[in-house]
């Protein structure tokens, strides 16, 4: 009859190995929480950690951005700053961007603006429409010069003319005007030679008030008047450090004495603007290098004479004489101190 009744001690000891079996569940779950809390925490420190390091930017595009340039070149070969008033002008870039070609009216209009942006106290001499010999390279240039005019290699090599449309007024014959550019194994332009034009502003009174005392002057003439009526007189005034020279063309008055060359500023019209045009020629080089006067007037056989020699001016006095307002601008030489035509 009792003996499907509880013992009380087995009973005692059922409760006593539940209460521990309880306790010990209560500790594994506690345990396991604090472990979730711990990684939980680590996770949320790394990725603070992760969020502060996003912020860093990264170098390497940037390194590589900077020295992704082209082939290197040598270290003169900056090119000169435009002036914000001036015809935009080209700069150097690493691959020669195209520019567009311009129609022939745009284009003789586009050389008048780049004639006067010459005249430019913000863009002078030896820099020629953006190029500087010693300087700048041929490649930078040739593809602006593309758009306004035609771009021709010369015979002898490193060398190209560019012949440029004018309007009839101003281009001393078949309506066209050169420039002749040459340049070393570096690409680099050493010399820039500019026909003669017929635009006013770079009169001999203007340019020395800009460049200053030549270092020489050279003169070329003759005794009397050339069949035609005519008596060519040579001016050419040279600036061997800066690079820079010009050469005038012009119909000198003469007596049995004297012959006598008056450099008028702003003058436009001549008798014979084909022969004597109103602006000189201009030849550029890089500068500090010494040319022979053979070299700049670049015209087999013709003979000059310092200024010296042929008259009572010096470099000096006739820089104080052109510039004076007060003054005529005009060179008296011995008629017997040249040759008879």
């Amino acid at each position: 009859m009792f003996k499907n009744q509880l013992n009380p001690t087995k009973i005692i000891l059922s409760g006593a190995c539940l209460f521990l079996l309880l306790m010990g569940c209560q500790a594994t779950v506690n345990q396991g929480s604090e472990a979730v809390l711990t990684t939980a925490t680590i996770v949320s420190e790394q990725g603070a950690a992760l969020q502060n390091a996003v912020t860093i930017v990264p170098t390497r595009s940037i390194l590589q951005t900077a020295t992704s340039t082209s082939t290197p070149i040598p270290t003169a070969t900056s090119s000169p700053t435009v002036p914000p008033t001036q015809t935009p002008l080209p700069t150097p870039t690493v691959t020669p961007t195209p520019w567009p070609t311009l129609p022939p009216d745009e284009a003789a209009d586009k050389v008048l603006a780049l004639l006067a942006d010459n005249q430019n106290p913000d863009c002078l001499l030896p820099c020629w429409w953006g190029a500087t010999p010693g300087q700048s390279l041929w490649q930078d240039i040739e593809p602006f010069l593309n758009s306004f005019s035609l771009v021709r290699p010369r015979t002898i090599p490193s060398a190209a003319s560019v012949k440029l449309p004018l309007p009839e007024p101003v281009a001393v014959s078949n309506h066209s005007y050169y420039i002749y550019y040459s340049w070393d194994e570096f690409g680099i332009i050493q010399v820039t030679d500019i026909d003669s034009m017929n635009v006013p502003g770079y009169d001999p009174q203007t340019m020395m008030t800009l460049y200053g005392v030549p270092d020489e002057v050279w003169l070329k003439t003759f005794s009397e008047l050339l069949p035609g009526e005519v008596l060519p007189f040579q001016l050419i005034i040279v600036y061997q450090e800066k690079g820079i020279s010009f050469r005038y063309y012009l119909d000198a008055s003469g007596t049995d004495e004297t012959v006598t060359a008056c450099f008028e500023p702003g003058m436009v019209e001549t008798e014979r603007p084909d022969l004597f045009p109103v602006g000189p020629r201009i030849y550029l080089w890089a500068p500090g290098q010494h040319k022979t006067i053979d070299e700049i007037a670049n015209i087999p056989g013709e003979r000059y004479f310092p200024l010296e020699e042929k008259t009572d001016l010096t470099p000096q006095a006739l820089y104080e004489k052109f510039t004076d307002p007060n003054e005529q601008p005009c060179i008296d030489t011995p008629a017997d101190l040249w040759m008879d035509p």
